[in-house]
Formats: structure tokens, sequence, C-alpha cells
């Protein structure tokens, strides 16, 4: 689900190895990267570990990408072989490995693991780009799960203003997902 924009910006920083488009790309994919090796690790703070190693590689190092359309999906292979080389050395490999009954369904699920952070990281981008007030009631109310009057005390507002917050947040997020809701609902995210 790659923009024109992000090709650009990817075309850029290849180029130039700049620190602004290197934090573009860092900002537009790490939270997508950090669900994508959830996936595979339980361990929050080692998720964000590997998908910080693969980013401090990324700009340590003369990577040799010579098509910027291939950014994204070589974050990805890093960060995926980063889970499965921490995997190997917990011996989680093997039970993980055998619990897939052949190689298809080993290759189905990544693909869907794949368009599932890429969806979530694209939802997650929506919600940065709500209003501040709505965003804040949306990310208590859903991602941190307060009840409304705890929410209301937090930001010392009514709960009939969370309650339009949170409205108009839902509003805000449908319009803008709506070429994603068939997809969401088939990968129940």
């Amino acid at each position: 689900m790659q923009t024109k924009v992000d090709i650009d910006i990817a075309k850029d920083f290849l180029a130039k190895r700049d620190i602004k488009s290197f934090k573009v790309i860092y900002d537009r994919y790490f939270k997508g990267l950090c669900f994508f090796a959830g996936q595979y690790l339980s361990n929050e703070q080692s998720v964000e570990d590997y998908v910080q190693e693969v980013f401090v590689y990324l700009w340590e190092n003369e990577v040799n990408i010579s098509n910027p359309t291939k950014l994204s999906g070589y974050l990805y292979a890093s960060v995926r072989n980063k889970c499965l080389n921490c995997l190997r050395k917990e011996e989680q490999y093997a039970q993980y490995k055998s619990s897939l009954d052949n190689i298809d369904e080993w290759e189905e699920d990544e693909s869907l693991r794949l368009i599932k952070a890429e969806v979530y990281a694209e939802i997650m981008q929506s919600i940065e780009k709500l209003p501040k007030r709505a965003r804040e009631v949306f990310k208590l109310s859903y991602l941190t799960q307060l009840r409304e009057s705890e929410i209301a005390e937090r930001l010392s507002i009514s709960e009939n203003t969370v309650k339009t917050h949170k409205k108009r947040a839902k509003m805000l997020l449908k319009e803008e997902l709506k070429h994603l809701f068939s997809l969401i609902l088939i990968l129940k995210i």
C-alpha cells in the first residue's frame, strides 16, 4: 500500500541518505513494523528493539536497494528475519514451524501478517491525523480502554464532551478508512 509520496521519500533517502527523509521513513513504518514483529514475538520490548535495529542498520550501512519501491519490502523482510533469528535462539522456532502443516500455509500466513501490518499502520496514521482532542479521547477510549468517566476526569472535560469527541473521531476515521473496511472485516483486525 505504498503511495507515490512513500516512493518519492524512499527515492530521496536512497539517493541523499539525509536525516529528514530517514525520519519520515521511520515515522511511516515504525508502528506497522512493530505490529508485524509482534505477531512473531510476545515481548513488546524485544519487538521494538528489533525494529530499531533494522532502522539503525538502514541508517549506518549503504543498503543496496536499487528500486525505491522495494524499501518497504526490505524493512519487513529484515524485521521478519530478526524475529525468526530470535525464535531460533530461544528454541521457539521449532515449535512455531511445527505448528504449521506445510510450507504453503507458512507462506500464506506470512502474507496475511504483512497485510495486517500494513493495514494497522494505515489505521494508526489515520488516528494521528484526527484533531488533537478527538485523537486523545479516541486513544484513551479504544487503545487504552478507559471508561468515558475516566477519560473525562483525566482530560478535565465533561462526559458528554468525551462522547462527542468519540463520535467525531469515529466518523472521521470511517470516512478516512472507508477503502479498508472490507479488508479489516476479512482480516479481523
